[in-house]
């Protein structure tokens, strides 16, 4: 069984798989090193891969050092299924290479554009070769929505809603809401437009938090797949076979 753990910045992801079919997933603010000790025994993990933006449970990885499980640590010297083909990978986060990893797992020899959407909007793209060629980054919703409350003296911090105006707004919420919620997905498809025109056919992945905003109202049909960085960490495992 493998273990996989995606820790961000508020959240930690954690899922358990055999082979590439997920058995467990959970979402926690604080990794337990007694918790993961029994998540350990109760599926028999046999090794273990993590994807950390800042420094990883020493306790954890101690524990799993005692129970002689192999640990992969994502990082830029990492092998990977796919070419990289990014400038500085160093400076590439480890969430957007297994999310574009995991797309290609899904779907190889396809060119791919990856969408995760979290507090930033990351777009990546990966070749029909299985060559990962880079990406952009944008604000995600809360930063749009935080941005023009801090930056100004009058206006109310708003919360993104699945149902917003869809033309204009009769009021300054409404105002806000359409605006940061049309425009985000005006620039969506702005750049599946444009990478279309480069890559046809692109097929394009959905994933993050805020996925659930737009996956319905996009008029690009897409692939919504709410774990596909766990799945790349996965993937990225087995290919190590470590």
């Amino acid at each position: 069984m493998n273990l996989v753990i995606d820790q961000g910045n508020t959240f930690t992801k954690i899922a358990v798989f055999d082979k590439s079919s997920i058995l467990y997933e959970t979402v926690t603010t604080m990794i337990n090193p007694k918790e993961m000790g029994s998540l350990t025994e109760r599926f028999s993990i046999d090794q273990a891969i993590v994807c950390s933006v800042a420094q990883f449970s020493k306790e954890v990885l101690e524990l799993f050092q005692e129970k002689k499980i192999g640990c992969l640590i994502l990082t830029a010297k990492t092998l990977l299924p796919i070419a990289n083909h990014y400038q500085t990978p160093e400076s590439l986060g480890s969430d957007r290479i297994a999310a574009a990893v995991g797309a290609n797992f899904l779907k190889p020899d396809a060119n791919l554009l990856v969408i995760d959407m979290g507090t930033a909007v990351t777009y990546d793209v990966v070749s029909e070769k299985n060559e990962y060629l880079g990406g952009n980054i944008s604000p995600g919703l809360t930063s749009r929505f935080r941005a023009l409350h801090d930056y100004t003296h009058k206006l109310p911090l708003l919360q993104p809603s699945v149902r917003f105006p869809f033309v204009i707004g009769t009021s300054t919420e409404e105002g806000i809401m359409t605006g940061v919620m049309n425009g985000l997905m005006s620039e969506i498809e702005g750049v599946i437009a444009n990478l279309e025109q480069e890559y046809a056919p692109l097929s394009v992945f959905l994933t993050g938090g805020d996925s659930i905003y737009f996956e319905s109202s996009l008029k690009t049909p897409i692939f919504a797949v709410k774990n596909l960085v766990l799945v790349g960490l996965n993937r990225i495992l087995i290919h190590n076979a470590y």
